[in-house]
């Protein structure tokens, strides 16, 4: 039996193990990213290579043991379920299926039957959870997999082993990671927290934060932060009161998701996209106000000073976040005119999700903006039912003109070790002269994952 399903992101009825876990009260993993900020083009800078590649970028990556095989994986709250491309390992299997199914990302696809297995995250063990078993998986290079930190409702596996052996079976074996562990404890708290950290723009690695059942002693404060409801069953989405770009607020339109109120928006939150797309006149608004920015009307991307910055921040129930400045834009190095020169672009993108494959929200805002934030998801008390989650969130980036010094530093350093910066006037102009493609927006999906990406691309 084949299924296919989109998402933000016949079998013999075996003998299954219940999903029964083995747990403390609470369980630390970390998260990595990997990668660096600047994107290292072999060739000319084109779009052909600045599109989506599983190099050179920011990935947020986790480690788990799936049937006795160590993997890393990407930490994807834009998606549901445990995806996996052993590569040719084996590992070991609770039990198998002939049911197959299809998740397609913003960017990408995986197909593979839904096979069980031991899971380990960090001390909880779910002795047999369900995932896809990839045997294609498009565009995410050498990764390991996807760990789905979002909902029952939509997922893929849960509605493929519905429709092979009943609602009762999908209940029973295929809840996603997240719910399938919750369930299992009653007296753990069901929240899983993350802060995600930001690596030098020439570093690889820097630590963050994956946290489940309880909160980091340092961010305890959390708990005393706004609960902040998902307005869909399925996506992490939640009302964005506000962005405001130098202190003006910009003025979306009105939301599509139903019960937002007017004003404002339903922003999802994606550690799975890398770059957040946002409705093109929000991008615009963002970049214009950069002195000297210049926009490529066919690359459809915004070209800025290495050097320069402005001042962004969303606000969520009266709270404002700021976004640090080395979260705006990035550096990109590759020839133009034969010769080696480094540009900087847009970290936040236009939205270009196919609406009515995508839903649950109108933008994202994936890790460019999460580097700025810890925050803690919650399932609430109703996990099948998708009825109470909400998220919590505390400033990481508290001081803009710290923020803005540290920006400074940092992205002098990083040019330094870069090819001669050139004018984003003469960047447009000359790759609209001199050549029949530009850079286009860098999007990642998943999820997208985006990811591999200078963050990750999902929706899952």
């Amino acid at each position: 039996m084949f299924f296919s399903f989109s998402s933000l992101a016949g079998a013999i009825f075996a003998c299954f193990l219940l999903s029964d876990i083995v747990m403390g009260r609470s369980s630390s993993l970390a998260v990595d990213v990997r990668g660096h900020g600047v994107r290292f083009i072999d060739g000319p800078i084109t779009s052909g290579n600045v599109g989506v590649t599983t190099s050179d970028n920011l990935g947020y990556f986790t480690n788990i043991t799936l049937g006795g095989l160590n993997l890393t994986v990407i930490l994807d709250t834009g998606s549901f379920d445990l995806i996996v491309d052993l590569q040719g390992h084996q590992l070991l299997l609770t039990n198998t299926t002939n049911i197959q199914t299809s998740q397609q990302f913003g960017n990408g696809n995986a197909i593979g039957d839904v096979n069980f297995a031991e899971l380990r995250l960090g001390d909880f063990i779910i002795q047999s959870q369900a995932f896809l078993d990839a045997t294609q998986f498009s565009e995410f290079g050498d990764i390991h997999g996807i760990l789905g930190m979002s909902f029952n409702v939509d997922s893929p596996i849960r509605a493929a082993i519905a429709q092979a052996w009943g609602a009762q079976a999908a209940q029973i074996f295929g809840n996603t990671p997240m719910p399938a562990l919750f369930a299992q404890d009653t007296t753990l708290s069901h929240n899983f927290d993350v802060q995600l950290a930001r690596a030098s723009e020439l570093d690889t690695t820097a630590p963050g934060l994956f946290i489940i059942g309880t909160h980091d002693p340092d961010f305890a404060s959390v708990t005393d932060a706004p609960h902040l409801p998902i307005v869909t069953s399925d996506h992490w989405s939640l009302v964005m009161d506000a962005m405001k770009i130098n202190g003006k607020v910009f003025s979306f339109n009105t939301s599509r998701i139903a019960g937002v109120p007017v004003g404002k928006v339903a922003a999802a939150l994606d550690t799975g996209f890398s770059l957040p797309p946002l409705p093109a006149p929000a991008v615009d608004a963002i970049y214009s106000d950069i002195p000297g920015a210049a926009f490529d009307e066919r690359g459809q991307q915004w070209f800025v000073p290495c050097d320069a910055s402005t001042n962004v921040s969303f606000v969520f129930a009266g709270q404002e976040f700021f976004v640090h400045p080395l979260d705006l834009t990035y550096p990109v190095t590759g020839s133009i005119g034969g010769v080696q020169r480094t540009v900087c672009v847009n970290t936040y993108q236009y939205l270009t999700l196919n609406p009515d494959a995508f839903t649950g929200f109108d933008l994202i805002l994936g890790d460019a903006f999460l580097r700025n934030v810890y925050a803690s998801f919650n399932y609430g008390t109703a996990l099948f039912g998708n009825s109470g989650p909400f998220v919590q969130m505390v400033s990481t980036t508290t001081n803009m003109a710290e923020a803005m010094d540290e920006f400074k530093t940092q992205r002098a350093a990083t040019l330094t070790h870069l090819p001669p910066v050139v004018d984003p006037s003469h960047a447009v102009h000359g790759l609209i002269d001199n050549s029949s493609t530009t850079i286009r927006s860098l999007c990642l999906g998943n999820s997208r994952v985006s990811l591999v990406l200078l963050s990750i691309v999902f929706l899952l």
